[in-house]
Formats: structure tokens, sequence, C-alpha cells
């Protein structure tokens, strides 16, 4: 059965079981409403709700949920509700979907639901946070305007309404915001793992947002996905005999294009970072998170050798010892530690941090494009070219050699695509 086909089917079940819980939470958290709603009105707004995200689902789309959030929270910011309470309904329906779908459909097709409800909900609690940010922002009467903010991935036309643009056979879609541009990783089914369609499609984001002369870029997960990244795409790893990770792979060739780029990049960071992304994230020049970041470099979990490339990225940002506490044990940083090893530059409250971000990237967006592009281009020439021997460097490609060459590095592959631990024989 089809999830839309399984939602369309279950409407009046799913809002008795949404309803019963928003009314559970109400009494638990013994809220005062100014004008509480009726248990009719809360039947229908939850219906509503449902019908959009149904529509999403079978778009294929978040758009659809974006400009019934934003007047969502605008009237309940005008009824004194918190944003808090706003998020709570999303949750609570998003909670529910996702208990029936996992019931309902199991493996890919599981996941593909999963991500579709996640994607659609999350955009719309993402677009009630900007619209009350924005309604809280302005001086006078809340409703001295329409809300003003657009959901991210929606590009500004000539005629100044949004609309999405995604790149034709890349899961990546971009935004512009006068002179900031975003660039938003939206794969929500392979949890936005970076293959080369992914690399190729940062790429071009990249050299479409230079070619509208934007001075700061933005680099995000699609709203409502858990995790950031995953990390390079496993699946297309070279199984042995070829280094994995070779100057003309197509992440290096995004990490390349994202240190050259002329203008600030500002990684906005929500939810989890794995492997090769916590390079991607360390490649931009900044670094914006909320309380569910956490960041971790994994090779040593899959017996891949790491490139000395990618070790000066790390050299360029942390200190030695750091990076050999991550390296080593590939355990994951929360937050907090990130933050206090300097990996993170703001740590901000999830609601506020598209807001935060863009204000950040805006305050860049308007210094002296020229100043910026020659200082980001010296540290990059700083920071990437240390002088080394080429019997050194022979020395150390021989060493990579012999990993990716191993068994351990099949080993590693091979646990990581069974879902088991690897045994590591170091041969």
């Amino acid at each position: 059965m089809e999830t839309s086909a399984f939602l369309a089917g279950a409407q009046d079940r799913l809002v008795d079981e949404v309803v019963a819980a928003i009314e559970r939470h109400d009494q638990a958290r013994d809220l005062a409403w100014h004008h509480p709603p009726s248990p009719e009105k809360r039947r229908r707004d939850v219906r509503q709700l449902l019908r959009i995200v149904l529509r999403c689902v079978r778009e294929g789309s978040a758009e659809p949920m974006i400009t019934p959030s934003q007047q969502i929270a605008a009237d309940r910011f005008v009824a004194g509700v918190a944003i808090t309470e706003v998020q709570a309904a999303f949750n609570i329906l998003q909670e529910v979907l996702w208990r029936q779908l996992a019931d309902a459909f199991s493996g890919d097709q599981r996941i593909e639901a999963l991500g579709l409800v996640n994607g659609a909900l999350g955009t719309g609690k993402d677009a009630a946070a900007r619209t009350y940010v924005s309604l809280a922002s302005r001086a006078g009467s809340p409703l001295a305007g329409p809300p003003a903010p657009a959901a991210a991935g929606a590009l500004a036309t000539s005629g100044g309404q949004p609309r999405t643009d995604r790149l034709a056979d890349a899961p990546v879609r971009i935004a512009a915001y006068g002179r900031v541009g975003v660039i938003c990783l939206d794969d929500a089914r392979k949890r936005n793992a970076i293959g080369a369609r992914m690399a190729h499609g940062v790429v071009a984001a990249l050299a479409k947002l230079r070619a509208q002369d934007v001075r700061a870029v933005v680099l995000r997960a699609a709203a409502g996905q858990d995790v950031w990244s995953a990390g390079h795409d496993i699946d297309e790893l070279p199984r042995g005999k070829r280094d994995p990770l070779g100057y003309d792979d197509p992440l290096e060739e995004m990490l390349r294009a994202i240190r050259s780029f002329p203008a600030p990049v500002v990684a906005m960071v929500h939810g989890t970072v794995w492997g090769a992304a916590l390079d991607l994230v360390l490649s931009c020049d900044l670094v914006t998170a909320d309380e569910t970041a956490s960041f971790a470099i994994t090779p040593a979990n899959l017996g891949l050798p790491y490139n000395t490339t990618g070790l000066l990225h790390f050299l360029g940002r942390l200190p030695i010892n750091i990076i050999k506490e991550m390296f080593f044990t590939a355990a994951p940083l929360d937050a907090g530690t990130a933050k206090e090893w300097l990996l993170i530059n703001h740590l901000v409250e999830s609601s506020e941090l598209e807001a935060f971000t863009l204000r950040l990237a805006e305050n860049m967006a308007s210094k002296s494009p020229m100043a910026i592009a020659v200082i980001k281009e010296q540290l990059r020439v700083l920071t990437d070219y240390q002088p080394i021997a080429a019997q050194v460097y022979e020395r150390i490609q021989g060493l990579r050699r012999q990993a990716y060459d191993s068994s351990d590095y099949i080993e590693g592959l091979t646990a990581f695509a069974e879902k088991r631990q690897p045994v590591f024989r170091g041969a």
C-alpha cells in the first residue's frame, strides 16, 4: 500500500488519536489558554493539518506545509500562545504518524514513508518558528502586516514571490535571500549521504549562487531531518585496490569548491554529522548549531585510511590532541562539547537557529566582498598547503595503500553493509 493511501484511509482514526494526545498534553501542562479551542475546532485543525501532510506526501514535497504553518503560528501568536505549544501540536502529530507508519510498513517503504512525514512536519515547525521570530521582533502590533519569513529552499523571484528551486538530477535545493544564498541537502532516504549526485549538486549550487553575486552562503540540511549528513555514501566507496579518497573523488571536489568559494560559507547544523560530513562542516568557514547537533569522524570504524588533505582540514581548525581523540575513538561529540572544543562558532536554540544563521550571513554579506574574498583565500593557502618532502609523501601514500588494500578495509565495508560490528585483524 502507498503511504498516501494509508493516510487517506486512516484519517478518522488518526485525528481521534492526535486530538486525544493533545488534550492529555494540555491537561498535563495545566495550560491556561486565553481563548481555549472548542473540541470541534481542535478536530478541524488537526484534520486540516493531516490533509496538508497527505498532500505533501502525494506531491513528494514539503512546500504545501509552509503557508498553513505560517498562518497557524500567526493566529496563535495573536492569541498569546507560546511557540512551544504550537511546536508541541506538530510533535504530537508526528509521533502518532510515526507510530502508525512504523506498524504499517517495513524496510525501505517504512524509511521512505517516515522521511516524507518527517520532512513535511519539520518544514511546518520551521515555518512556524520563523513566523514567531518575525512577529516578536517587529515594533508595534503583530497585526501590522503578514508574516514575512520564507521557507528554506524558497528562491526569490523577480516578482518577489518565493519558489522552490531544485537542481536537476541532484538532491539539493537552493534559495536566495538578497545577497545570502542557501544550499539545502535534501535526500532524507539516504540521510543526506554524500555520493556523486549530492557532491556534484553542491558544486553546481555554488556556481549558480556565485553567478547571482551571492556574498554569503548557508549550507544546511532540509527541515525536519534528524541527520544532517551520514557522511560519504558507503555504497560508492571502492572495494580495495584503489584509493577511496583520491583527488578526483566527488567528495574531494565538493570540499575544494567550498574552501575556494570567494565568500563566507556557514554550516548550519541541526542533527547528527557523521564521517566525511564532518570534513564538509569543517571546510565551511563558520559553524552554527543547535542542541541536537553531534559530530563524529568515523574512518576507524571502516578501516579506511583518511587522506592527508582531509587531515589538513582538521589541523586547520582543531588542536592535535582533539583530532587524535576524534579519529581514534570515532565517538560522537555532543553540541556542548563541540562548542567547548571550538568546533562550533555559535550554539543556539533550535527555534532560533535559522533566523540567527541568516542574520549572521546577512552581516557578512554587507561587508566588502573583495576584502573577504582575499582574506579567505589567504587563510586557505596558509592552512591547506604545508611543505612536505617527496619521499615523505610517497611513504604516507604507501602506508595508506597497505590499509585500503587490506582485509580490514573490506571487513569494515562489509560489516557496515550487514549492520554488524566489524572484526578487524590488523592485516
